[in-house]
């Protein structure tokens, strides 16, 4: 769904993957498995990667589309939170795009997540993180669809009594990598662009869910009300191809 662009000079600069074995954190559709890909190409890196994601509908397509890029290409269905199959300091380089904010749908989960990124990089190993900023901490007019998009999907899913994403700040994930273990962090924020089909079917899902679905609320109005928006939102950015949304990238050491 995510395109790095803005930010990618700085995702990448001094790194060097080449005989490195890495862990991608957050596989979905292969977004950022392609980015690195093209790294590994353009440098003509010898490269191990292993990419982890709760959700392994994407896998076979990713690893037919890329495998002969890789040294070795694994795809592992897993929680971040709970790396048991990855060996302590065993990983030279973690790269987690857009992914912690899911992993934090359960409260702190996200710390647990740092704390296993710790455990299996190597010392001197690096962390590169780009997250979305909070919805509370940005100029919402700047971003028109990408703030009403999150504030109707984060209002069904309280509605519905449902997890959703939550967003963390900068400052607050360089606390918990500091709290964690981790050196040498900097941060930088940009404005990025997403994919807007991907983005839109994401909240007609959301959208799909409240209708089909009950709720103990019963509310009529309200159900009517949230599906009306998303489909007015639907309709206003029917055609276009991406939208901004603000980000940030972090990166620290261990």
């Amino acid at each position: 769904m995510y395109k790095i662009k803005s930010a990618e000079k700085f995702l990448w600069d001094g790194i060097d993957l080449e005989g490195k074995k890495v862990l991608e954190g957050g596989t979905s559709w292969g977004n950022t498995t392609d980015l690195i890909a093209k790294k590994v190409r353009e440098n003509q890196w010898s490269t191990e990667l292993i990419s982890i994601d709760i959700d392994d509908s994407h896998f076979e397509e990713i690893e037919e589309r890329l495998q002969n890029d890789f040294k070795s290409l694994s795809l592992r269905r897993g929680d971040l939170s709970n790396l048991d199959f990855i060996d302590d300091q065993s990983i030279d380089v973690i790269i987690c795009n857009y992914t912690l904010s899911s992993v934090d749908q359960f409260p702190m989960r996200a710390l647990s997540a740092l704390k296993e990124f710790y455990r299996v990089l190597k010392p001197g190993g690096d962390l590169l993180i780009t997250e979305e900023m909070p919805i509370w901490s940005v100029d919402s007019t700047s971003y028109p669809y990408w703030s009403k998009r999150l504030r109707i999907i984060k209002s069904i899913s309280v509605l519905r009594g449902m997890s959703y994403f939550n967003e963390i700040h900068p400052k607050d994930l360089e606390v918990s990598l500091i709290t964690t273990g981790f050196k040498d962090i900097i941060w930088n924020e940009f404005t990025e662009k997403i994919n807007a089909e991907r983005a839109t079917k994401f909240l007609d899902k959301r959208k799909q869910t409240l209708i089909k679905g009950s709720d103990d609320l019963e509310n009529k109005k309200v159900n009517d009300g949230l599906t009306e928006l998303t489909e007015e939102l639907v309709k206003e950015f029917s055609g276009t191809e991406e939208f901004s949304a603000p980000g940030y990238v972090l990166r620290g050491r261990k």
